[in-house]
């Protein structure tokens, strides 16, 4: 079995794995991450609640201790009210002194090993304002800074204080450090299951790649190929010797076919070699009007086929270039390959050669089906080719003007493109011109 019914047997059980794939790992990094929000949430919400139990804890003891010095008793309910998650308020029932009460808040902390740095303030009955007491660090913390005056009070109660712990949040952030790093190594994991699920995407392409380039290929050189059969056929007729017209045309065509399998072989042999798509140049002074004019006489037949037109206009005065003479006949020869190619029906092409600003400028232009303006960027893309739907009369490895814009640019020339869907294409090439 050929690689083409190899690969036409087994790509569409690849895709469809390939979007089992898929689905299921997007799926798998979802539920992975919502299960992970989860526990981490819960973790922070535990760590809160017990947090706040200590707190709530140590200031009711104080509240009892105030109470207990200034031989008061306490309101049944409880003295604490959680005001907002790092504030709190203390109903004590008595007048509170600001020294005794920061050091029985001091003392309590350090028996229930809250090392919280604090702020307080006691509310003033007769001001109507919470009296800031001061900032008390139980470390050195710069970022905590107090709040001072913005202590916010209570009318429920008449002698209370309120307490502020400027570090809980941070605090509750230290105590989730275990839970911070499964979460970084959870989010390695995941990026490393991306990067997978990348590269199978990356494959999947080459993949479609590889057999277009093969079903490509096989029909790029079956055409070629019938042309030289049948104009084999027609030469070895006896009677062929009686047409000299008829004869000189057809080796004609056998020399156009078989030019064009030799420049097909040697493109992908370069591509594909060990330079990969580096292209090196040999420039030797060359004449540029006549190796255009022989391209276009070798081109001719291909266009008069068609019943079209190949036009050069050589306008420029300069004839004389440094160059590489294979590749720039692989350039030209590229450039009206594709001319043909894609021109609909009858092609009209002109080579026209101009200076301008000690720049000597090729333009092959066409008026074939032109090129969509969101594809223009992809033409020199390796492997690309315009699509031009289920159609195989427009044939090509995509390598063409990959190779060209390679090949240009290994001269250090410039290659532009202008064209617009259904009005034909240019191509320019820029060529800097030595002056004397």
């Amino acid at each position: 079995m050929t690689a083409i019914g190899l690969s036409g047997i087994f790509a569409p059980m690849n895709r469809t794995a390939i979007r089992i794939v898929l689905v299921l790992g997007f799926l798998a990094i979802a539920g992975i991450i919502s299960v992970q929000f989860y526990f981490v949430k819960q973790a922070m919400d535990k760590e809160s609640l017990q947090l706040n139990q200590t707190i709530t804890i140590a200031l009711t003891s104080v509240a009892q201790d105030l109470a207990k010095y200034n031989d008061a008793e306490l309101p049944r309910q409880s003295p604490v009210f959680h005001h907002s998650p790092d504030y709190y308020l203390v109903n004590v029932n008595t007048k509170i002194e600001p020294e005794i009460l920061e050091q029985f808040l001091i003392t309590e902390f350090k028996v229930r090993r809250l090392t919280l740095d604090f702020e307080y303030g006691i509310y003033d009955c007769q001001t109507d304002k919470m009296i800031y007491g001061r900032l008390v660090r139980f470390g050195e913390n710069p970022k905590i800074t107090p709040m001072k005056e913005n202590l916010p009070k209570s009318s429920d109660y008449l002698y209370y204080f309120g307490i502020h712990f400027a570090g809980q949040n941070r605090l509750l952030m230290d105590s989730m450090r275990i839970w911070y790093f499964f979460s970084f190594i959870l989010l390695l994991v995941i990026l490393f299951f991306a990067y997978t699920q990348m590269i199978i995407l990356r494959q999947r392409r080459y993949a479609e790649v590889q057999r277009d380039f093969i079903n490509t290929m096989t029909h790029e050189f079956k055409t070629p190929l019938a042309s030289l059969l049948m104009s084999a056929d027609v030469i070895q007729r006896p009677d062929i010797l009686h047409e000299p017209e008829r004869l000189k045309r057809y080796g004609d065509i056998i020399r156009s076919q078989v030019n064009h399998l030799l420049k097909q072989v040697e493109m992908v042999l370069e591509m594909g070699g060990p330079l990969g798509d580096k292209v090196l140049i040999k420039k030797v002074p060359l004449n540029l009007n006549g190796i255009i004019t022989e391209i276009c006489e070798l081109m001719e037949p291909r266009v008069s086929c068609s019943n079209g037109s190949l036009k050069l206009h050589y306008l420029s005065k300069v004839e004389m270039i440094d160059a590489d003479p294979t590749h720039l006949t692989n350039i030209i020869l590229n450039l009206l390959d594709n001319a043909i190619k894609y021109s609909d029906e009858v092609p009209d092409i002109e080579v026209i050669v101009n200076e301008a600003n000690g720049t000597l400028i090729i333009e092959v232009r066409d008026n074939g089906i032109g090129i969509p303006a969101k594809l223009k960027k992809r033409i020199f893309e390796k492997f690309y080719r315009v699509p031009t739907g289920n159609i195989h009369n427009t044939k090509g490895f995509g390598l063409g003007l990959y190779y060209t814009r390679n090949a240009v640019r290994a001269h250090g020339w410039k290659i532009t493109i202008d064209s617009k869907e259904g009005q034909g294409t240019t191509m320019r090439i820029f060529i800097p011109v030595k002056t004397e």
